[in-house]
């Protein structure tokens, strides 16, 4: 995942994920946002290049609000903290091969790791 600095753009970041499974994806993707959003709310996602999923992710004692919503940008999910904060990430799609998918990681300017998920 790379994240951009906060304000440069309407997107904050780039996401690949590894498989169609949302469900499976989200919890290493909350782990690496945690410092810059806390505890996840909801996620809202464009379920183009996604198994269907149930409407809510419980993660121990958590439940999390999964919402398909199909976006005019394709791939696109925002993930939503607890205290408002939200990320907003253009997501590559898993059937992506590495080299393109690390192409465009690399093309996310002026971005910052954030760890991989």
């Amino acid at each position: 995942m790379r994240l951009r600095p906060r304000g440069e753009d309407t997107v904050d970041g780039v996401w690949w994920a590894r498989t169609q499974d949302l469900a499976a994806e989200l919890p290493g993707l909350f782990t690496a946002l945690r410092p810059c959003l806390g505890q996840v709310r909801r996620v809202v996602y464009d379920p183009t290049g996604w198994f269907p999923s149930a409407r809510h992710l419980q993660l121990g004692s958590h439940r999390i609000r999964l919402d398909p919503y199909r976006f005019e940008l394709f791939n696109t999910m925002y993930v939503c903290g607890v205290h408002g904060i939200v990320v907003v990430l253009q997501v590559i799609p898993s059937i992506t091969g590495a080299s393109v998918a690390n192409e465009r990681l690399a093309a996310a300017s002026g971005a910052r790791e954030a760890g991989r998920s």
